[in-house]
């Protein structure tokens, strides 16, 4: 830019007058600090403060080498403090521009977003009357209504069948699911049958067994009873036999020698009696019982035995519904009949 082009130039030309000074300064050495030095600085002072008074011209004498020296040094500083200020002044104005620079571009980028968007509008109201042109278009033009009714058909065929394989899946899937349930009743019934035949089953084998158990039980009490009647037969039959031979033993004793004749003509009518008896009732008579028949430890062979077996019978069975059965049984057996030899 120009103001660049500018400050360059003014930075080089102050380097130049620096330089040129440096060389003036080697160039003469040092002055000496005794009297001249003191009046060309209060000189050189003098000349700073006022910077708008032209330097003094240099002299032919050699002693005022120095004085001139010091001018030049004053001239040169007031062309840099008229530089600086024209430097800043320079600044100030290049940083005016940039700003005008940056106010500049901002404007233009709303310039150019201002123009996209009216682009922008332009392109869709191009748009909107391209499509109201081919809205015109296919009103004058039966052909292209015809397409899209066609079109149309053709969508409308195609939304129909989806629709339509649509309702048959979700209709197989319910059937599938209301026979999946069906089947899982049946297969509950059929457990809950399976349940109660076999609790039909068990139910019936334990009646079966009861059944048995009972019968069982019926024919040992049976028995049991039969044998205690037998018993109780032969007891009687006992007593009876007893009784009788202690009456015939008394009727020896009181009549004579002569009176025992007849009951010994008589006794064959009892015998035959007896015998006929013998024949009709299953129980032996008192003529074939003997003394030796009554013994006692007949009567408790016969009698141990047989309870033996009825109590073995009835104690598999029967230990905890006829315990009182049992007992009854066990006292009537137990006790041996009262006979004794002193009888006989």
């Amino acid at each position: 830019m120009n103001w660049d082009n500018q400050l360059s130039s003014i930075i080089s030309a102050a380097d130049g007058s620096v330089a040129k000074m440096r060389e003036r300064l080697t160039t003469h050495g040092r002055l000496s600090r005794e009297r001249e030095v003191f009046p060309m600085r209060e000189r050189s002072h003098a000349v700073g403060l006022e910077p708008g008074v032209p330097p003094l011209l240099p002299q032919a004498s050699p002693a005022l080498s120095g004085a001139v020296q010091w001018a030049d040094l004053a001239g040169l500083q007031a062309q840099l403090h008229s530089h600086s200020q024209t430097i800043e002044f320079l600044s100030k104005s290049l940083m005016s521009v940039e700003r005008e620079r940056n106010a500049q571009q901002r404007q233009i980028q709303t310039l150019q977003e201002m123009r996209r968007l009216e682009e922008k509008l332009d392109d869709r109201e191009r748009q909107r009357e391209r499509e109201r042109e081919r809205d015109r278009e296919g009103e004058k033009d039966p052909g292209v209504e015809r397409r899209l009714e066609q079109w149309k058909r053709e969508v409308g065929r195609e939304l129909s069948s989806l629709r339509g394989h649509i309702d048959r899946t979700t209709s197989l899937g319910n059937q599938e699911e209301f026979s999946s349930k069906l089947r899982r009743e049946e297969v509950e019934q059929l457990r809950r049958e399976v349940d109660l035949l076999k609790n039909k089953l068990t139910l019936e084998n334990l009646t079966d067994s009861y059944r048995t158990h009972s019968f069982e039980l019926a024919r040992m009490v049976s028995q049991y009873q039969h044998t205690q009647q037998e018993v109780r037969e032969l007891l009687t039959v006992s007593e009876l036999k007893d009784e009788v031979r202690g009456l015939i033993l008394r009727d020896r004793l009181s009549t004579p020698a002569e009176v025992l004749c007849k009951p010994v003509e008589t006794s064959p009518p009892r015998r035959v009696l007896s015998d006929s008896e013998d024949d009709f009732s299953p129980t032996p008579s008192l003529g074939e019982v003997s003394s030796d028949d009554l013994d006692g430890s007949w009567l408790g062979e016969s009698s141990g035995s047989d309870l033996s077996d009825a109590g073995s019978g009835l104690g598999s069975g029967l230990e905890s519904n006829h315990d009182d059965t049992g007992g009854e049984v066990g006292g009537g057996l137990d006790s041996p009949p009262d006979l004794s030899l002193s009888d006989l």
